[in-house]
């Protein structure tokens, strides 16, 4: 497993990948408010000093900043996710490569291992890439926590993060980062049984759009996805997160054992 995640990760195309998700992030924190603290010095119509304090302070905030970056990544995560990894997966069945590695280390292995490391690779790229954005958002944006610079950054558990903004900012990344992975399981289990690239691309992204328009809000991908959304519930996160588990294992081990038997696609 060691030798999959290496070969996903250390990848000249990973750069460029996380190179583009972090500008998405900073094009849309600038078009969502960023760029009014950035222009202040020079705006004409605004002399009062202490205003362009005011603005900084309140549309350069690190947390509105972080908070109006992702959007675009949020409704392309799936199309992020799955292109560079689930094809791996669908490379090495259609070339027969799979069958050296199960002679040395058995089918069950070989599918653990593999799920694992394309999991984890699909979920280290988004996770670098927002924690890279956080740092360099981080040097550039204001601090000040005092209440009306902060207040309606957040609809959920808004006095939480108004008593520790930095540790509710943290906890979202985490759950991105767990969301991520367990999408990934979901995604190689529903494309695992397809045999076009373009399919294993398109899929995952086609089904968390669907699954937005006919699940309960509390279970929506784009308001899990989201924690400081009002209509956002962790018992709905929670089960989200393991119907993708689940399915995606039920998904997976169903195909292998189709491919097995049959030596082909469905």
């Amino acid at each position: 497993m060691k030798s999959e995640l290496r070969r996903a990760l250390f990848k000249k195309s990973n750069i460029v990948l996380m190179i583009s998700v972090v500008s998405l992030m900073i094009i849309n924190a600038y078009y969502g408010g960023w760029r009014t603290a950035l222009k202040i010095d020079s705006a004409q119509d605004i002399r009062n000093i202490e205003d362009v304090i005011f603005y900084k302070k309140y549309h350069g905030n690190m947390y509105r900043v972080w908070k109006d970056s992702y959007y675009m990544i949020q409704a392309l995560a799936p199309v992020i996710l799955a292109a560079p990894y689930l094809n791996s997966y669908l490379s090495e069945k259609a070339n027969r490569f799979r069958f050296f590695c199960v002679s040395r280390k058995g089918n069950l292995k070989y599918i653990m291992q593999k799920g694992l490391a394309i999991a984890l690779s699909g979920t280290a790229v988004l996770a670098f890439s927002e924690m890279l954005f956080a740092v360099i958002t981080g040097l550039l944006t204001q601090h000040d926590i005092s209440i009306e610079f902060i207040q309606g950054i957040v609809s959920f558990k808004e006095d939480f993060f108004l008593d520790n903004p930095l540790l509710y900012f943290v906890l979202i990344y985490i759950s991105h980062v767990i969301y991520y992975f367990c999408f990934m399981i979901f995604s190689l289990g529903i494309t695992s049984f397809l045999n076009n690239k373009i399919a294993v691309i398109v899929v995952p992204f086609i089904i968390a759009a669907v699954l937005d328009t006919i699940l309960p809000t509390a279970l929506q991908p784009n308001v899990a996805m989201q924690p400081y959304r009002e209509g956002f519930r962790i018992g709905g996160y929670v089960v989200l997160i393991g119907i993708y588990v689940i399915a995606g294992s039920v998904l997976l081990m169903v195909s292998e054992k189709w491919y097995l038997k049959r030596g082909t696609f469905l």
